[in-house]
């Protein structure tokens, strides 16, 4: 990716297809070879201000343009941040943080193509579109869950762990929830099962009906890898749902046995989380407290 930072525009294709990253949609050309409309818009976006506010408008409603105007601006954010021309805090907004804040302004146009850059093997440029799309927030959701679906393990991995970063979908956080459920549970590449069980922790902290969430995760305390095993022990902590105390215990009671020392440690976290209580106890002991105090306490 890193041949996007390079001192011409990409003249985008009007006629193109479904979206696609920057780097094919179109041919790259010197900004002195640029259409005259073209060359208009770049020109108005540099010079800002009043004039920039009203032909944006213009722009987003001719495809073409947007599209034109999208691609340059993935191309300025990755040139900048290559050569570290970014704002220091207190100044003012250099051409990375423009062209950052102008993608998070043209969420229509910008979206399709960020979330399409999950799947780039430039994990700087990757992380640069995540973080714009966790900007974007609402409606980055379905175009990121879509990328469940990948064939490449690190773009799944990817699309999981900014699904964590998100907002409630409303009626369609099922839908969410149900794409990392199936990969917490079925996914052959450990750390997507890892990265999606964590994030389906965060996601279900964001509402009232914590089931479904809590059913997955509870499943992956027996996962067979012990990353799995921990980041499922993260999200139920993150749930904050005391109903998941005797199921914590088990997991703490087999990590003990297994000499799982990073999920142990992470039972231990959440138990006290869950619980309220400031000391690790022991699984007996945990069970003890559970059946005295917790039970009574935290559940009626």
């Amino acid at each position: 990716m890193r041949h996007l930072a390079i001192p011409f525009l990409i003249l985008g294709v009007a006629a193109c297809a479904a979206p696609r990253g920057p780097a094919d949609s179109g041919r790259v050309v010197r900004e002195d070879e640029l259409p005259a409309r073209e060359r208009e818009v770049w020109e108005s976006y540099h010079a800002g201000g009043p004039a920039w506010e009203l032909e944006r408008e213009r722009v987003l409603a001719d495809p073409g343009l947007a599209r034109f105007l999208v691609d340059n601006l993935v191309r300025e954010m990755v040139q900048s941040y290559d050569h570290s021309r970014l704002a220091s805090s207190g100044e003012r907004a250099g051409p990375f943080e423009r062209a950052c804040d102008e993608l998070v302004r043209c969420a229509g146009a910008s979206t399709p193509v960020l979330a399409e850059m999950l799947a780039l093997r430039d994990g700087i440029v990757s992380f640069l579109a995540a973080d714009l799309l966790a900007r974007i927030g609402a409606s980055a959701l379905e175009p990121v869950r879509a990328k469940l679906g990948s064939g490449q393990a690190e773009v799944r991995r990817r699309a999981a762990e900014l699904l964590g970063r998100l907002p409630n979908a409303g009626a369609a956080e099922g839908r969410v929830e149900e794409g990392l459920g199936a990969l917490a549970e079925r996914d052959p590449a450990w750390i997507v099962r890892a990265q999606a069980a964590q994030a389906l922790g965060a996601r279900g902290a964001q509402h009232a009906h914590k089931g479904y969430a809590a059913g997955v995760l509870a499943r992956c305390l027996a996962d067979p890898d012990p990353a799995v095993v921990e980041s499922a022990t993260k999200g139920l902590r993150a749930l904050a749902e005391p109903r998941a105390i005797p199921i914590l215990i088990d997991a703490l009671e087999r990590s003990s046995s297994s000499g799982n020392v990073s999920a142990l440690h992470a039972a231990q976290d959440a138990l006290r989380a869950l619980s309220g209580e400031q000391a690790d106890r022991s699984p007996a002991e945990w069970r003890r407290w559970w059946t005295e105090v917790g039970e009574r306490a935290l559940v009626h």
